[in-house]
């Protein structure tokens, strides 16, 4: 896979959008440093009865997984790659750590966001349920309440679901792509309120695996610091 230089990686780092795990179609900083959209209105899909079931489906296996592991490679507007691996335990677990050259470390440890740039020794941290990750990772996946089905279609043994944030529809759209028989989570796709897409594609997934809790530890280098 191809890797991008090291300024452009730092800026996919940001970037990563997770539906088990994150909504994050906007890095973090500029996301929670957005004004309040103006007033919007999500319009929900109109669903036949397979499609009603299809999605049914879908939400009984994302509510399902309480745990995951997988490779990704993310793929940002413009074309630039970044690749690495992800770790999930819900609720409001999650680890995600790039491949070099990203020198980022991303850790949620049930109620922080933890954010590290090692490389610039920067360290930004937000509470999960104020951030896009706490819809996802909740203790529950509900379609329909906090999340808003815009859109649903199959085709060629894939389903695609596209959701909204009920609070928030101006913010940008997630679509969850699935392969079917049997569902199986594959890639999600994030547009942002200026039509900026980012792809997620996963790998080697893995589900409701035993994972390490050290994992989900964020090991903040400030607590090493010597004292001046």
């Amino acid at each position: 896979m191809a890797r991008p230089p090291r300024r452009a990686a730092r800026r996919l780092a940001v970037w990563l959008a997770l539906p088990l795990a994150a909504w994050l179609a906007l890095p973090l900083a500029a996301w929670l440093a957005l004004p309040p959209a103006q007033a919007q209105e999500a319009t929900p899909a109109v669903l036949d009865g397979a499609g009603k079931s299809a999605l049914a489906e879908a939400e009984r296996y994302l509510d399902g997984i309480r745990s995951l592991k997988a490779r990704f490679l993310q793929e940002a507007p413009g074309g630039d790659r970044a690749e690495g691996v992800i770790y999930l335990r819900r609720p409001g677990r999650l680890r995600v750590e790039y491949a070099p050259p990203v020198p980022v470390l991303i850790v949620g440890d049930g109620f922080l966001l933890h954010y590290h740039d090692r490389e610039l020794g920067q360290i930004n941290e937000w509470v999960i349920s104020d951030t896009p990750l706490g819809i996802l990772a909740g203790e529950e996946i509900r379609f329909g309440e906090d999340l808003t089905v815009t859109a649903l279609a199959r085709a060629a043994g894939r389903l695609e679901i596209t959701v909204v944030r009920g609070d928030d529809p101006g913010a940008g759209s997630l679509a969850l792509i699935f392969e079917e028989a049997p569902l199986t989570l594959r890639q999600w796709r994030v547009t942002d309120p200026q039509g900026q897409v980012t792809v997620v594609s996963l790998f080697d997934l893995e589900t409701n695996i035993a994972l390490k809790p050290a994992l989900f530890v964020f090991d903040d280098p400030r607590e090493k610091a010597p004292v001046r």
